[in-house]
């Protein structure tokens, strides 16, 4: 338990401002994809889709959501201050046509289980 909390507060410490929130990282999910995001500053922060911009206006402040239509495959979603090149907190996600209810859904446990 006292390592669960001491990872669980590095990895808060690692993220000074803007956040996914959901999905995680190495999640396996289908387009349309909602994209849960902490917004610490209205403006001043762009999600970022493949090293590109969505939309040209900075996002709200606040927890939002986004939902975005993404094409098949794997795709990097990254939420980074306005002007910054990267900002170290880039997820990576595999869009695919589908999920079953029974799928792993994830990368790292093994993926999507097929018939």
């Amino acid at each position: 338990m006292v390592l669960f909390t001491s990872l669980v507060g590095a990895e808060e410490a690692r993220i000074p401002g803007a956040a996914i929130l959901s999905p995680r990282d190495g999640d396996i999910v289908a387009s349309p994809i909602t994209v849960g995001i902490r917004v610490p500053a209205k403006g001043a922060y762009h999600l970022h889709v493949d090293g590109d911009p969505v939309g040209s206006d900075g996002l709200p402040m606040g927890d939002i959501r986004l939902t975005l239509d993404v094409p098949t495959g794997v795709h990097e979603l990254d939420v980074r201050q306005m002007g910054a090149a990267v900002s170290g907190q880039a997820i990576t996600v595999l869009v695919d046509r589908i999920t079953l209810p029974d799928d792993k859904n994830c990368l790292a446990c093994g993926g999507l289980r097929r018939p």
